[in-house]
C-alpha cells in the first residue's frame, strides 16, 4: 500500500512539474500569435474607401515597417457605424474626427496617442474663377458640403450664420458624401462653394487643384490616432513614439509628404471636450 501511495504522489509531482514546464510555453505560443496578429487601423469614412486607402497607405507601410508587423486598413459604410464599430473594440488602432475621440474614450476601451500637428478647421472654398470674394458673397448661393452631421459641415455652417446668413439670405446647402466629393462640385460647376476640411483644402492644392480659400473657421484639434486599451502597454508606446517621430527621419518626412501631413504631436482627452456636443 506504501508503495502504491508513493507511486501515486510520484506521478502527481510528474504531472505537476510537466504543467510548470508548459505554461511559459503555452505563454510563448500565445505571445507568437499575438505578435504575428495583423493590427487593424480603422479609418474614418471621410472620404471615398479607395480615396482614404490610397492616401493612408504610406502610413500603413511605415508602421508595418518601423513596428516590424503587417498593419491593415479598414473603414466603415458612414459615420455612425464607424463610431459603432470602434466602441465595440473592431479596431486595433482608428483614425477619428475630433468630435468623435469623446464618445470613442467614453467606452473605456481606447486612449489617445496622437493628432495631427496641424489643427483642423472649416474652410470655405471657390474656384479660382469665381466672383465670389469672402462669406457675405454666399447670399443664396448653393454651397456644397460633407454629409449633414460631419463635424467640419457643422462647423462651417455655424461660420456662415454667424455672417448674418440666415433665413432667406442663407445659402442653399447640397451635402455629398464626402470632402472631396464637395469640392470637386465646385470644379464641376454644380455648386459655387464648398466647405471642406482645411487638410483637404492642404491636399487640394498639393494636387494643384484650380480652388482658393474665402474663409477659415476658428482652429480644433485635428485628426487623431487612437490605440486599444487590451494592446500590450509597450507596443501602444511605440506605436505612440513611432507617429510623434515620422518627421524626425527622412523615411518619415517622405510618408508625411506623401499624405500632405506635417506631423504629429502629443495629445490629452481634455482637448476634445469642447467638441463633445457636435458627437450627436
Amino acid at each position: 500500500m506504501t508503495q502504491t501511495i508513493f507511486r501515486l504522489r510520484l506521478v502527481h509531482l510528474l504531472i505537476f512539474g510537466l504543467s510548470l514546464l508548459a505554461a511559459p510555453l503555452a505563454r510563448a505560443v500565445d505571445n507568437d500569435t499575438q505578435a504575428e496578429k495583423p493590427l487593424v487601423l480603422g479609418l474614418l469614412p471621410s472620404e471615398s474607401a479607395v480615396s482614404k486607402f490610397k492616401h493612408y497607405a504610406p502610413l500603413r507601410d511605415y508602421l508595418s515597417q518601423h513596428l516590424h508587423r503587417k498593419v491593415i486598413l479598414e473603414t466603415a459604410r458612414d459615420f455612425p457605424e464607424f463610431l459603432k464599430r470602434s466602441i465595440d473594440r473592431r479596431y486595433d488602432l482608428l483614425e477619428t474626427a475630433p468630435h468623435f475621440v469623446s464618445a470613442t474614450l467614453d467606452s473605456k476601451k481606447y486612449e489617445v496617442l496622437a493628432t495631427l500637428a496641424q489643427p483642423l478647421a472649416a474652410t470655405i472654398v471657390v474656384g479660382t474663377d469665381s466672383v465670389i470674394n469672402g462669406l457675405p458673397d454666399l447670399k443664396r448661393h448653393t454651397v456644397a458640403t460633407p454629409g449633414p452631421n460631419a463635424l467640419v459641415t457643422r462647423l462651417g455652417r455655424d461660420l456662415i450664420a454667424e455672417q448674418g446668413l440666415t433665413g432667406t439670405d442663407s445659402p442653399i446647402f447640397k451635402p455629398y458624401k464626402t470632402h472631396n466629393a464637395a469640392y470637386e462640385a465646385v470644379l464641376g460647376k454644380q455648386a459655387d462653394a464648398a466647405i471642406i476640411a482645411s487638410n483637404q483644402y492642404i491636399k487640394a492644392m498639393h494636387n494643384h487643384l484650380p480652388l482658393r480659400a474665402v474663409a477659415q473657421g476658428k482652429e480644433l484639434p485635428n485628426m487623431s490616432i487612437l490605440a486599444a486599451l487590451d494592446l500590450p502597454l509597450s507596443l501602444r508606446r511605440e506605436i505612440q513614439e513611432t507617429l510623434l517621430h515620422m518627421q524626425n527621419s527622412s523615411e518619415g518626412k517622405a510618408s508625411l509628404q506623401q499624405m500632405s501631413y506635417p506631423g504629429y504631436r502629443a495629445s490629452s482627452a481634455s482637448e476634445y471636450e469642447p467638441l463633445r456636443r457636435y458627437s450627436k
